[in-house]
């Protein structure tokens, strides 16, 4: 079905259509379609050719690539206003597949392509959101490469505190609040590069220290987010 609601949608004012005005807005979203998926449904596979862009509206998106030997890494997770899709070659370098309950604003590349050439607010949103991909891959590669297990599982809620804050547009003070996990303790053992008992025993570790509290599997209360900065190494 054909958008009709982007000046309304939850997920605009981080999207790549953030930066368009009402009118451009409108025409923008013209031809894209809002596709959900349900758990487990798959989105693209890599070697897919890239014929659609997608912004999440809702839900979050796991990025995976696998081993000829059928290892699985997570390349990343993709939540509300995050852009998927792009690609030099032509084809989907990962596989993408929703966590839980996904919705997406699909658009088609030759449209992007067409916008990109005629309106200088999608290509200014769509430069500052690949500067911002940048920046995560580098932190992703210091986390793997040089973080202990704890500072690993703290890097990782910090990232997921960091996505709620901007959602809902609070202020990054030191209170506490709760985060949701939709992904199992196996994603995010493949995440981080660690084994499921690692990730379990670092989350303990953390509800000992008194830095999380653990409400239900995938709810998660940050009860002293200076600290968990500290042990992912965010601040001194």
């Amino acid at each position: 079905m054909k958008t009709n609601y982007c000046s309304t949608c939850s997920a605009h004012n981080f999207a790549v259509c953030a930066g368009l005005k009402e009118n451009s807005l409108a025409q923008f979203g013209q031809d894209n379609q809002i596709k959900p998926f349900k758990a487990g449904q798959m989105m693209f596979c890599e070697q897919d050719d890239a014929k659609y862009f997608y912004s999440v509206i809702s839900g979050d998106v796991r990025l995976t690539r696998l081993l000829e030997d059928g290892r699985r890494q997570i390349i990343g997770f993709k939540s509300v206003g995050d852009f998927l899709g792009l690609s030099m070659s032509g084809h989907h370098t990962t596989n993408a597949e929703a966590v839980g309950d996904v919705t997406v604003c699909q658009i088609s590349t030759t449209k992007l392509y067409a916008e990109m050439e005629s309106n200088s607010a999608i290509n200014a949103r769509l430069m500052e959101m690949t500067q911002s991909e940048m920046i995560r891959l580098q932190d992703k590669m210091l986390l793997l490469g040089r973080k202990s297990p704890i500072e690993k599982i703290a890097s990782f809620l910090c990232e997921r505190v960091a996505q709620k804050m901007r959602y809902e547009g609070s202020s990054n003070e030191n209170r506490s609040l709760e985060i949701t996990l939709p992904m199992s303790r196996v994603d995010i053992a493949d995440y981080l590069g660690l084994t499921i008992e690692t990730v379990s025993r670092n989350f303990t570790k953390l509800r000992k220290l008194a830095v999380i509290d653990l409400k239900t599997s995938q709810t998660i209360l940050i009860a002293d987010l200076y600290q968990l900065q500290v042990l992912a190494d965010i601040v001194d």
